[in-house]
């Protein structure tokens, strides 16, 4: 059996990379507007799970992020990142920089910023549904 796990409030499933350099952080992604997560395996996190808390993706068994909708890239630095390499990294970010070709995520570590993590989660309150097979069958 499938299941698809589907946050009830809007911007609820988020992609998240960390990366570290000296002193320095970004935290960097997408959040979705719309969206849900798949399993094959019967979520048993929702007896233990914290809508404020929310849960790791990754932490799902079987989870994949399904199809999503609205996403929105965001960005944030810690206060040690300086106001002019902030600027520079949200250009590279956004694709506005007109130096670089690769994607970000290969511009930071070109930079010397090391990705630390990779994360996706969802967080609020969570609908679980089973889907038949006949529903997949015709996806």
């Amino acid at each position: 059996m499938n299941y698809q796990i589907i946050p009830l409030e809007m911007g609820s499933i988020v992609e998240r990379h960390v990366f570290k350099r000296e002193n320095k952080e970004i935290k960097c992604g997408m959040v979705w507007k719309l969206g849900s997560v798949l399993t094959n395996i019967k979520p048993k996190f929702t007896k233990a799970y914290d809508p404020d808390v929310g849960i790791c993706i990754q932490d799902i068994p079987g989870g994949t992020i399904g199809e999503t909708y609205g996403g929105e890239k965001v960005i944030y630095f810690s206060d040690s990142v300086l106001e002019d390499e902030q600027d520079e990294l949200t250009d590279i970010f956004y694709g506005i920089s007109k130096k670089y070709s690769k994607g970000y995520a290969d511009v930071f570590q070109d930079l010397g910023w090391t990705e630390v993590s990779a994360e996706s989660y969802i967080f609020g309150e969570l609908e679980v549904k089973e889907l038949s097979n006949a529903l997949n069958d015709y996806k």
